[in-house]
Protein backbone atom coordinates (compact mmCIF):
# COMPACT_ATOMS: atom_id res chain seq x y z
CA UNK A 1 0.00 0.00 0.00
CA UNK A 2 1.21 3.35 -0.32
CA UNK A 3 0.51 5.72 2.71
CA UNK A 4 -0.06 9.37 3.52
CA UNK A 5 0.73 10.19 6.83
CA UNK A 6 -0.82 12.88 8.53
CA UNK A 7 0.45 14.94 11.07
CA UNK A 8 0.05 18.29 13.56
CA UNK A 9 2.55 17.62 16.10
CA UNK A 10 6.14 16.20 16.83
CA UNK A 11 5.87 13.14 14.61
CA UNK A 12 6.72 10.23 17.12
CA UNK A 13 4.27 8.01 15.35
CA UNK A 14 5.35 9.00 12.26
CA UNK A 15 9.00 7.97 12.82
CA UNK A 16 8.01 4.89 14.36
CA UNK A 17 5.86 4.23 10.70
CA UNK A 18 9.08 5.45 9.05
CA UNK A 19 11.57 2.83 11.13
CA UNK A 20 9.57 0.23 10.03
CA UNK A 21 9.26 0.69 6.72
CA UNK A 22 13.13 0.81 6.73
CA UNK A 23 13.37 -1.85 8.86
CA UNK A 24 10.89 -4.51 6.49
CA UNK A 25 8.26 -5.03 9.53
CA UNK A 26 5.72 -4.37 6.53
CA UNK A 27 5.54 -3.67 3.16
CA UNK A 28 3.90 -0.67 2.61
CA UNK A 29 5.37 2.66 1.89
CA UNK A 30 5.40 6.02 2.88
CA UNK A 31 4.95 8.29 0.25
CA UNK A 32 3.62 11.89 1.29
CA UNK A 33 3.48 13.10 5.16
CA UNK A 34 0.68 16.39 5.07
CA UNK A 35 0.37 18.54 8.32
CA UNK A 36 -1.75 21.56 8.67
CA UNK A 37 1.04 23.64 9.61
CA UNK A 38 4.58 23.66 10.09
CA UNK A 39 4.93 21.20 12.63
CA UNK A 40 8.49 19.60 14.26
CA UNK A 41 7.38 16.21 13.10
CA UNK A 42 7.92 17.07 9.54
CA UNK A 43 11.77 16.92 10.12
CA UNK A 44 11.00 13.74 10.04
CA UNK A 45 9.65 13.84 6.18
CA UNK A 46 13.08 15.74 5.18
CA UNK A 47 15.32 13.50 7.36
CA UNK A 48 14.08 10.53 5.33
CA UNK A 49 13.47 12.45 1.33
CA UNK A 50 9.75 11.75 1.68
CA UNK A 51 7.83 14.35 0.11
CA UNK A 52 5.52 16.64 2.37
CA UNK A 53 2.72 18.86 1.99
CA UNK A 54 1.55 21.46 5.00
CA UNK A 55 -2.08 22.28 3.56
CA UNK A 56 -5.45 22.94 4.93
CA UNK A 57 -6.68 22.55 0.93
CA UNK A 58 -8.92 19.67 0.67
CA UNK A 59 -8.19 20.22 -3.36
CA UNK A 60 -4.63 20.87 -3.08
CA UNK A 61 -4.57 17.46 -0.48
CA UNK A 62 -6.33 15.43 -2.78
CA UNK A 63 -4.56 16.32 -5.47
CA UNK A 64 -0.96 15.52 -4.17
CA UNK A 65 -2.66 11.94 -2.54
CA UNK A 66 -3.56 11.35 -6.60
CA UNK A 67 -0.01 12.35 -7.43
CA UNK A 68 1.43 9.44 -5.03
CA UNK A 69 -0.79 6.93 -5.97
CA UNK A 70 -1.81 6.96 -1.95
CA UNK A 71 -4.10 4.18 -1.05
CA UNK A 72 -4.57 4.64 2.39
CA UNK A 73 -4.42 7.74 4.52
CA UNK A 74 -2.63 7.17 7.76
CA UNK A 75 -3.92 9.93 10.84
CA UNK A 76 -0.75 10.09 13.27
CA UNK A 77 -1.66 13.21 15.71
CA UNK A 78 -3.56 15.31 13.16
CA UNK A 79 -5.87 17.91 14.62
CA UNK A 80 -8.14 18.96 12.28
CA UNK A 81 -11.44 17.30 11.39
CA UNK A 82 -11.44 15.13 8.31
CA UNK A 83 -13.57 16.71 5.64
CA UNK A 84 -16.17 14.52 4.53
CA UNK A 85 -14.90 15.04 0.93
CA UNK A 86 -11.42 13.48 1.74
CA UNK A 87 -13.86 10.58 3.73
CA UNK A 88 -15.60 10.26 0.43
CA UNK A 89 -12.26 9.72 -1.19
CA UNK A 90 -9.99 7.32 0.82
CA UNK A 91 -9.79 4.94 3.51
CA UNK A 92 -8.62 6.31 6.09
CA UNK A 93 -7.37 5.45 9.83
CA UNK A 94 -6.59 7.33 12.76
CA UNK A 95 -4.82 6.20 16.21
CA UNK A 96 -6.46 7.97 19.29
CA UNK A 97 -4.13 7.80 22.42
CA UNK A 98 -7.26 5.65 24.89
CA UNK A 99 -9.77 3.21 25.06
CA UNK A 100 -12.93 4.47 22.41
CA UNK A 101 -15.17 4.90 23.08
CA UNK A 102 -14.01 6.29 26.39
CA UNK A 103 -12.08 9.86 26.62
CA UNK A 104 -12.92 10.54 22.62
CA UNK A 105 -14.59 13.01 20.80
CA UNK A 106 -14.60 16.94 20.93
CA UNK A 107 -11.66 17.99 22.41
CA UNK A 108 -10.35 14.78 23.54
CA UNK A 109 -6.66 14.73 21.81
CA UNK A 110 -3.22 14.59 23.04
CA UNK A 111 -2.41 15.50 26.80
CA UNK A 112 -6.03 16.78 26.98
CA UNK A 113 -7.05 12.63 26.91
CA UNK A 114 -4.78 11.54 29.69
CA UNK A 115 -5.09 14.46 31.90
CA UNK A 116 -9.07 13.23 31.86
CA UNK A 117 -7.68 9.59 32.10
CA UNK A 118 -5.59 10.15 35.27
CA UNK A 119 -7.89 12.68 36.84
CA UNK A 120 -10.38 9.95 36.59
CA UNK A 121 -8.30 7.36 38.23
CA UNK A 122 -8.15 4.69 35.81
CA UNK A 123 -6.32 1.82 36.09
CA UNK A 124 -6.55 1.01 33.02
CA UNK A 125 -5.60 3.09 29.74
CA UNK A 126 -4.16 2.29 25.96
CA UNK A 127 -5.07 2.97 22.61
CA UNK A 128 -7.20 2.43 19.73
CA UNK A 129 -6.78 2.20 16.09
CA UNK A 130 -10.12 3.04 13.92
CA UNK A 131 -11.58 4.36 10.83
CA UNK A 132 -12.11 7.31 10.41
CA UNK A 133 -15.97 8.46 9.40
CA UNK A 134 -17.93 11.61 9.80
CA UNK A 135 -17.96 11.62 13.57
CA UNK A 136 -14.90 12.14 15.20
CA UNK A 137 -13.25 9.10 16.76
CA UNK A 138 -16.49 7.22 16.25
CA UNK A 139 -15.38 4.84 13.16
CA UNK A 140 -14.99 1.17 13.28
CA UNK A 141 -12.29 -0.32 15.78
CA UNK A 142 -9.53 -2.30 14.22
CA UNK A 143 -7.04 -3.08 16.99
CA UNK A 144 -7.15 -1.89 20.61
CA UNK A 145 -4.48 -2.35 23.35
CA UNK A 146 -4.39 -1.53 26.70
CA UNK A 147 -1.96 -1.24 29.29
CA UNK A 148 -1.94 -1.01 33.33
CA UNK A 149 -1.38 2.70 34.45
CA UNK A 150 -2.57 1.85 37.92
CA UNK A 151 1.51 2.78 38.87
CA UNK A 152 1.49 6.05 36.47
CA UNK A 153 1.81 9.20 38.82
CA UNK A 154 1.02 11.80 36.81
CA UNK A 155 -0.87 12.31 33.22
CA UNK A 156 2.74 13.24 31.81
CA UNK A 157 3.32 9.54 32.74
CA UNK A 158 0.38 8.01 31.15
CA UNK A 159 0.72 9.74 28.37
CA UNK A 160 5.00 8.42 28.31
CA UNK A 161 3.19 4.83 28.69
CA UNK A 162 0.94 5.09 25.66
CA UNK A 163 2.83 6.44 23.14
CA UNK A 164 5.15 2.83 23.65
CA UNK A 165 2.07 1.15 22.93
CA UNK A 166 0.69 3.59 20.35
CA UNK A 167 4.32 3.25 18.01
CA UNK A 168 3.73 -0.76 17.76
CA UNK A 169 -0.36 -0.82 17.76
CA UNK A 170 0.06 1.73 14.72
CA UNK A 171 2.62 -0.61 12.75
CA UNK A 172 0.79 -3.81 13.20
CA UNK A 173 -2.65 -2.65 11.68
CA UNK A 174 -1.05 -1.47 8.72
CA UNK A 175 0.81 -4.83 8.33
CA UNK A 176 -3.14 -6.36 8.99
CA UNK A 177 -4.53 -3.95 6.42
CA UNK A 178 -1.30 -4.87 3.73
CA UNK A 179 -2.36 -8.77 4.49
CA UNK A 180 -6.27 -8.01 4.37
CA UNK A 181 -6.71 -9.27 8.20
CA UNK A 182 -8.72 -6.07 8.87
CA UNK A 183 -12.70 -5.70 7.70
CA UNK A 184 -13.65 -2.92 6.43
Amino acid sequence: MNLAVFISGTGTNLKALIDAEKNKYFNSKIKIIVSNKNAKGLDFAKANNIDYLISKDDDEIILALKNHDVDLIVLAGYLPKISPKLIANYKIINIHPSLLPKYGGKGFYGMHVHDAVFANKEKISGVTVHYVNENLDDGDIILQKQLDISFCKSAEEVSKEVLKVEHETLKEVIKKLEEGRCEH
